[in-house]
Order: structure tokens, then sequence, then C-alpha cells
């Protein structure tokens, strides 16, 4: 592990970080510190996750550390939220590498993953799930939650796991997984659960989650707008009503019929009985319900349909459930409605037929009207009839399909159905924040425009963090294709011309030529499921999609989880068997289109075909542009809802996009095929935004050709398929919006080197050698002559063969993706082998012996080898900034300035980027350079006592947590904004 402090707090780090991800950890330590909210922006492929999870442990653990609790509680906790269940297994094994991986967690998750006993397993609905399984915990007739009562203190102890690995142990000792990680969620430092646990407030209390004082983190952020509206948002009709009215008569003449008949004893352990006594509803209270069910019915059939698009405030369902008399106390009508529905699914097969489902609609909407905290009591006690009036809104319906007759009625209605939309994600993210939550962190590659975003969520965020992405120029090609093959047709994909066959064909056309220049997986992403079909059905008659699938493989997206996740496989298989590759027709906003690597070769090209925009007939979403233009009624330059509807489509594209490069070494291309991308360029992901050009369909061609034919060589492919956190990579560059106090002193390689300068300018230099006598070795003095001295006599001879070192191989990749630019270096050597001779002669003893011609002639060989391994061992960027500095040493003759500045370059780039070659050559480097760089770097080191008190308390109390097994931890670096770039610092 690799200790950071920042800014006093030391992080431990699986390798060395990326300059971006030191920023980023720097801003979450920063939030928690200081208790505020933050939103954090990190391109994919940048590590947020595992930077995340280090940053936030780090901090969780000196907190815990300096407030130590003696019930063993975690004085404060962690809940770290995502989308699925799939990303939150991800995030687990993210967060068994770290260094804190024995700091105690649970994964929260519902009974379709954890639940093991075989009769609830089997249900298919998630509703009957949950009554069965209560019911059998109420009689004590489920096997595992006995025992998993029994093994309590045992269950406490388990090491982390995610869900698959919990219910794998569960099956091995028989006990439930389920309430194990409900029990194991009271002592956890760090809480795992999906986005619905935390937004809904039914499903807080439901799953008894107190988020007081804890730090909240959502990952993949970029939906929670959508999530917070639909976790407060709901909808019942007519027919679920007349549903309730019939459950409730059933159970009414259940409970006549089993009072007036006689029986033996009841045993309570045999399920298939019907005990009088297993309904805890009395018969008083069942008759008030159905009273209040009918009077709902009565009063739905009389409501009036909304007239136009825009439907009614909210507060109209409120006033619809309390003119029926509607208990809201959670003892009441919510639970009786809960009871009878567990009372009917427990006995489903036996007297009723139904499962109670029109019974929790009921009860759910009752309970988003009016919702209550995780204790039970009321939230917006105060202003909740005015957040009902402004951020809901009531849309009442027909249900024009439906012909069921309802018994219940004794004239033939149409039945209704009434919507009760939440308009604001504010309002479900203000429901937490009264919660007293410590800090809410917001996390995603793009949630851009961050402006938009924060108004939406209306809870602030004090602190903000764009990062750039870590990829260079050479790794991303991306491009706009206004026009079709030929120039002819032109690309958009606007409702009134994607029927027209003329597009569809020339669509077709553009992309079955477009991808004969992409290797590997091609994702192709369409507005809709309804494009797809159209287009799809239209290439079948002409030919054009036989075509397309012997070129690349084609599969269509299914929407069926289980055909999907076939699917999945199908596509993974092709990539690795098949050279010719895969390309997969998606969704924007789909399956796809999140949640799912594409690494490497399994996508080597997104294309985006139209811009995904939401239904704009959809009632809804007429309902929220209509809300927010209401809203914003001051502001008459621009309409609110406009700005809301062109936001959610380019934020659709821009997760579409981030499918392509998903680590440092990764490359690929994105393609938009649509002329409307020209105009809205300014709408893409800030880091993509540089790369983003418009070309016609031969440039296209083209550059796609030369952008692949760098990576065509073999050893580079390999190379590149490694995990990038082997090795240390400097960000492009990075944009924040923390405040200024928090940020320390930035001290670059270029402070270091002019001060350097400046020292050495100063010193005289002794003849190379006076040094050789008081150091082993031959000691040069410059690490030039070094290489081409190791090259000579072999000292690096054993470099190539070190299997096992991850950066060697990086090197070697690199020098090979290099060998085909022989020819040029070669140029390039003879245009700069002049400015060489300037530079102090370095070369040994045997010059007296040679003549100069010769001595020339060597010295010129010397000089072009030493050019062509700098070219080859230098990033891209460095290199031109190096031949840079030759040409200015030729022009302004400060031969000792100039080559303190090549000298410095290559130093730091080497210790950076080629650790290993570095060490083998360091003691080749001069002592008068080494002394010089270091002496310079001390006053950026020192850091103050109370920090180092801190540290050593902090150190200390570690090492009480650790096992005794656990590695002993290098002392810290101590990072102001970004690495110290010394590489003779100790480490």
């Amino acid at each position: 592990m690799y200790p950071y402090v920042l800014d006093g707090l030391t992080v431990l780090f699986p390798f060395e970080p990326y300059q971006c991800q030191l920023d980023y950890m720097k801003a979450v330590v920063e939030c928690l510190t200081k208790g505020q909210n933050g939103i954090l922006e990190s391109p994919t492929g940048t590590g947020k996750t595992l930077s995340l999870l280090c940053a936030s442990l780090a901090w969780l653990e000196q907190y815990k550390i300096l407030n130590t609790d003696s019930n063993g509680k975690a004085p404060v906790q962690i809940i770290y939220a995502s989308r699925t269940h799939s990303q939150l297994a991800q995030v687990v094994k993210e967060f068994k590498s770290t260094g804190y991986n024995r700091m105690k967690i649970t994964v929260l998750g519902s009974r379709d993953q954890l639940c093991i006993h075989p009769e609830v397993k089997a249900l298919e609905n998630t509703s009957d799930k949950i009554s069965v399984c209560r019911e059998k915990v109420r009689r004590k007739t489920c096997l595992f939650h006995r025992n998993f009562e029994m093994a309590k203190p045992e269950v406490v102890k388990l090491p982390p796991m995610d869900i698959e690995d919990l219910v794998k142990e569960g099956i091995q000792k028989k006990f439930c997984p389920y309430f194990a990680a409900r029990e194991l969620k009271e002592k956890a430092d760090i809480i795992f659960m999906p986005y619905n646990y935390l937004l809904d407030a039914k499903a807080r209390r439901i799953h008894k989650i107190n988020v007081r004082k804890c730090v909240i983190i959502f990952d993949e952020a970029h939906n929670i707008e959508q999530q917070c509206e639909d976790a407060a948002s709901v909808v019942i009709s007519s027919l679920d009503l007349a549903g309730c009215l019939e459950d409730i008569t059933k159970v009414m003449q259940w409970m006549i019929d089993s009072q007036s008949s006689t029986t033996a004893p009841v045993d309570d352990n045999d399920e298939n009985n019907i005990d009088a006594n297993a309904l805890t509803v009395t018969q008083d209270q069942i008759c008030s319900l159905k009273l209040k069910v009918i009077k709902l019915e009565e009063s739905l059939d009389n409501m009036k349909t909304t007239k136009g698009n825009i439907p009614s405030p909210g507060d109209t369902a409120y006033k619809w459930l309390k003119g029926s008399d509607i208990d809201f106390n959670p003892q009441g009508d919510i639970q009786h409605l809960l009871d009878i529905n567990q009372f009917i699914v427990a006995r489903s097969g036996t007297i009723f037929r139904s499962k109670g489902q029109s019974l929790l609609k009921l009860s759910e909407f009752i309970e988003t009207v009016y919702p209550l905290d995780e204790n039970g009591q009321p939230l917006f006690t105060i202003d909740m009839d005015a957040h009902r009036k402004s951020v809901f809104k009531v849309y009442v319906e027909e249900e024009s399909a439906n012909t069921e007759q309802r018994p219940s009625i004794i004239v033939a209605k149409r039945p209704k159905k009434i919507h009760y939309w939440c308009l604001s994600p504010g309002f479900a993210m203000r429901q937490l924040c009264m919660q007293n939550t410590r800090s809410i962190l917001l996390t995603s590659g793009t949630l851009s425009p961050i402006d938009s975003f924060k108004s939406q969520l209306a809870i602030p965020f004090d602190i903000v963090i764009q990062n750039n992405h870590i990829i260079e120029e050479n790794q991303l090609f991306a491009a706009i294709l206004p026009r079709a093959a030929g120039n002819k047709h032109i690309l958009t994909s606007v409702y009134r011309t994607r029927q027209n066959p003329e597009y569809q064909e020339a669509l077709g056309q553009t992309l079955h030529n477009v991808i004969k220049n992409i290797p590997g997986g091609v994702l192709v992403f369409f507005p809709c499921y309804k494009m797809i079909e159209e287009v799809v059905a239209t290439w079948k008659n002409n030919a054009t999609f036989e075509t397309m699938n012997q070129r690349k493989r084609v599969l269509i997206e299914q929407r069926n989880k289980t055909k999907f996740e076939s699917q999945m496989k199908e596509f993974n298989t092709i990539i690795e068997s098949d050279e010719r590759g895969a390309m997969l027709f998606a969704v924007a906003r789909g399956k796809l289109s999140e949640g799912i690597d594409f690494s490497d070769k399994s996508c080597r090209a997104v294309i985006i075909i139209g811009i995904p925009f939401a239904p704009h007939q959809d009632r809804r979403v007429i309902a929220k542009r209509h809300y927010l233009d209401e809203m914003n009624r001051g502001n008459k330059e621009a309409k609110a809802g406009d700005t809301w509807y062109n936001q959610q489509a380019f934020r659709a594209i821009n997760q579409c996009v981030g499918r392509v490069i998903r680590h440092r070494r990764d490359y690929g291309a994105v393609l938009f095929f649509d002329q409307r991308f020209k105009e809205n360029t300014d709408k893409l992901s800030k880091w993509l935004c540089p790369f983003v050009h418009s070309v016609d369909f031969t440039g296209m061609m083209k550059g796609l050709k030369d952008f692949f034919a760098q990576y065509s060589s073999t050893a580079i492919a390999q190379q590149l398929k490694r995990p990038v956190q082997q090795a240390f990579f400097e960000s492009m560059g990075h944009t924040t919006t923390i405040t200024k106090s928090s940020m320390q002193q930035t001290v670059s390689s270029e402070d270091i080197l002019q001060t350097t300068i400046k020292q050495s300018i100063e010193i005289s230099i002794k003849p190379t050698e006076q040094n050789t006598s008081t150091e082993p070795n031959v000691v040069h003095k410059s690490l030039f002559d070094a290489i081409s001295s190791t090259q000579r006599t072999g000292v690096t001879t054993s470099v190539p063969s070190i299997g096992l070192d991850d950066k060697q191989r990086n090197f070697d990749a690199m020098l090979e993706l290099k060998r085909r630019d022989t020819t040029r270096i070669d140029t390039l050597s003879k245009k700069f082998l002049s400015t060489m001779g300037t530079f102090e002669d370095t070369s040994s003893g045997s010059q007296n012996n040679t003549s100069p011609a010769s001595a020339l002639n060597a010295k010129t060989s010397e000089y072009r080898e030493l050019l062509t391994q700098l070219k080859s061992a230098m990033p891209h960027g460095i290199y031109p900034r190096f031949t840079h500095m030759l040409q200015d040493h030729k022009t302004h003759k400060i031969d000792r300035e100039i080559y303190l500045k090549l000298q410095t370059i290559l130093v730091e780039s080497l210790a950076k980027n080629h650790h290993k070659l570095f060490m083998d050559m360091a003691r080749h480097i001069s002592v008068q350079f080494r002394q010089e760089y270091i002496q310079t770097g001390q006053n950026y080191c020192l850091s103050n006592n109370t920090q180092q008190n801190n540290e050593n308390l902090i150190n200390n109390k570690r090492k009480d947590l650790s096992s005794s097994s656990d590695l002993e931890i290098p002392a810290a670096k101590v990072v102001k904004t970004g690495h110290s770039n010394n590489p003779f610092r100790c480490k």
C-alpha cells in the first residue's frame, strides 16, 4: 500500500495514483472533514470508485480512533448506494483490494437476492415473497431463520462478503442470509445498498435504515434525478380498489365462518392450518376499512379526468384520501392492509385465490402521499401541504383499454386511474438531509451540467470537482458525421425522417462501410427500441443486414433479463473467438448504456445514432416541462423546461460514450451519426469536447483507418490489456471549484527545476574523473552518458528478462510501438546532431588514444543511438519538449542551463514511468546533480509538528487494529496537490 497525506489525513492506496485520483480523494476528505455535501465528476476509467472508497474509509478510520464508542457501534457509518446489485458487487470487489478490507461491511438486498428458503424462492412475485417470509417467521416455521437466531454471535464475525458470498455461506451453514445482512448493518462501518433503499421513505422504514450522522455516497449518480422522482411517485386505479374490496370481503366472510364453526385444537406448526387467531386485524377494524375503500372507489369514479396536459395540484390526492377518512397513522389503515395481505398470501393455495396485490398498492399509495420516516413519524409535518401543492401533481385518466367489470359497483363505469407525480428530485433529497446526515456525495462520469444538477436536487453542494480524462490525444478518435456515404443524404434521426426508407438505407450503408475499419466490438446506440425494429426490418429487406452480419456478427439488445444475460455471454464468446468481432444494437438509457464493462477489444467504438429525447407527447414529460417553466417564470431568456429536456438527452448520450474508454491504456472511437451534434458539442462531456471534430464520410474512413493502424501491433495489443494499476500516469488536467483555503501550494517539477538551475549555475562543475575515485564502478555526469554507457557495457542487459515486472513490460511494449518510427527518428537525430556538440564531454580517458575524426564518429554514433533510445523511452508529449530544448540549446548556447533542463526531464520521466530501468541507472547519475536536486526539494517535504503527532497517533492505532499478519506500511508521502516530483526522495 502507498500512504499519502491529504489535508492531514493518511490515505492508503493500492498503487501509485494518478494526479486526478489525488485531487478526487482530496475533495472527498474535505467533504467528510467539514461535513459538507459534494458533487464529484470524473470520467470512466479514472478509478473514481477505488479513490472514493480509500478516501472515505481513511477518514472513517481516523474518526473512529478520535471518537471511541464503548458499545461497539460505529459512531458514524458510510452508506454506499449504487443503482444495481451487479454494480455493488464490483464495488465490494474493489473494497477487498484496499488497505481497509478489515473494516466491517454488509450488503443489503431484497429477498429476491438473499432468501434461500425453497418455497419462498420459488415464488415469482417479490411482494409474495415478502408476505410468505413474514408469515413463516411469525409462525417460526422457517428453519433458516431459526438457525440465524441461534447463530447470531457467529454471524456478526463473518468477513467482508458480497451478496453472492453471503448466500453461499448461508446455504452451507443453513442460516438466513437476508436477516444476517440486516443484523450485520447494526455494527458495520460501511453499508452497501441499492438507491431505492435510501431514496424511498417507505423502504427506509421497512429496512430500518437510520441515516442520522451518516455519510451517504451515491455512485453512478447520473440518473439520480429520475430515481428521486420515481421514489416519491405512485399510481392506483379503480380496478385496484375493486380488488381490495374483494379481498377484504373474503377475509370478513372467513372470520364469520371461523367463529361459527367448532374445531379441534390447532397445531401452530402446521402451515396448512387456518388459525382464527392468525389474523391480527379485528372484525370491527376490517369492517371500518371496507367502508373507507368503498368511499375511495366511489369518489374516484366521480372524479373528473384531467383536461389537456396540465395536471391538478398534488393536494388533490391527499384530499381524496382524507375525504374517505383514511387513518394515516402507521399502525392504522396502512398496517391493517399489510396484515390482511400477509394473511391472504400465506394461504393463497387454500381458500383464497387472490394474492392481495391490490391491498399493497393501496397501502403504498397512502404512505407515498403521506410519507413517514424510519420511526413511523410523518415527514414535513409543517410544510407538507405546501410541498404537495408545488412539487406534486395529480393526473386522472380513464383506462380505455380495460373493460373488466367490477363486482363492487352496480352501474357499469369505465375504470379510472389516478397518478401522483413528484416533479422535483429535490423532495427526496431534502428528506435525507432532514434526517441529519453528515455528508451526501454524488459521483459519476456524466453529471454535467453541474449547475443544473445542483438546482434540480435543491440541497447545498459546497464542494464540486470535475476531472479531465487521463488518456492522451492518440487514444480516442471522436468525430461527427453530418452526411451519409456519398454525401447525398443528411444524417438526422428526427421523428419525421427516421421512418423514411431512403434515410434508413443510407444509414445502413454508412454503418456497414464504417465498421470495415473498426476491429473488435462495436456498440451502436439508437434513441428507442422502435427505431431499431424499423431500421432492422428495412435492412433485412434490402440485404444490408446480411452484409453487415458477414462483416461483424450483429446482435440486438434483448429486453428480457434472462435472454439478455444469455446474449452477453454470446457476445463475449464472439469477441474472443471471432476475429471479425461483433456489433450490438442497443438503446440509450438501456441495459447496455451503463453497468457493464466493455473494456479493450469488447468495445473499440461507440456509434451514436440520433439524439435520445424523451417522447415529447408523454404526459409526465409535458407536466415536468410546464412545472420547470412555472418555477422559472422570471427568466425570460430561456425556458427551463426546454433546457431540462435537452440536458436529459445529452446526459444519456454522455453515458453511452463512457462505454468506450474503460481504463488508462484503453483506446477507441466515438462516432456521432447526426448533423445536430455540430451545434451541440458544448453539451457533450467536458473531457470529450477537445477530441470531437466534424468530418465528411471520406475523412471519417481515413481517420478510422489511420487511428486503428497505430494499434495493430500484437505486442501493443497485449500490453494494452494489462491493468492500469501497475504504473503511474499523469492526468491531462482538471478543473475544480474546491475552496482555495483548503488547497495547499502547488509544487511542480518546473518549480524545483528552476531553483536547481539557479543554484547550479553558481556551482563550478568538477571533472568526472574526480568523482570516480569516491564512487564505486563508473560514475557519469549525466543520465545521457549512463544510457549510452550501460548500453555498451551491458549493465542493463538483465532488464528485458524480468518477466514479472509490469512496468518493464510496459516499457518493452512502448519500444515495440516506436520501432516503426526508426526512419523518422534517424532523420531527427541528424537534424539535432549538431546541437549535441556543445554538451560537456563526458568520455573516459580513451579520448587521448584516438584521433579527433574517429572520436567524432564514435560520438556521433553514440548520440544517434541515445536519441533513438530517448524517443522510445519517453511518454507521449515529453519528447517534443525535449527536442525543443535541444533547439533552444543550439540557438542560445546556454549550455549549463539547458543541459540541466534536459537531464531533469529525462530523470523525472524515467522515474515516473519506467521505475525499474531508472533504478538500474540511478547509480550512474552524478553525485552533484543528485545533491542539488534533493537539496532543492527539501523545502517541500516538511510537515508541521501537530500533523506529525496526529499521524503518529493514527499509525499506532492502525497497528492496534491490524492483525499480526498485516504487511508493514511504509512512511507516508506528504501530498500537497500532487506528487512530489523528486525521484531521489525517500519513499
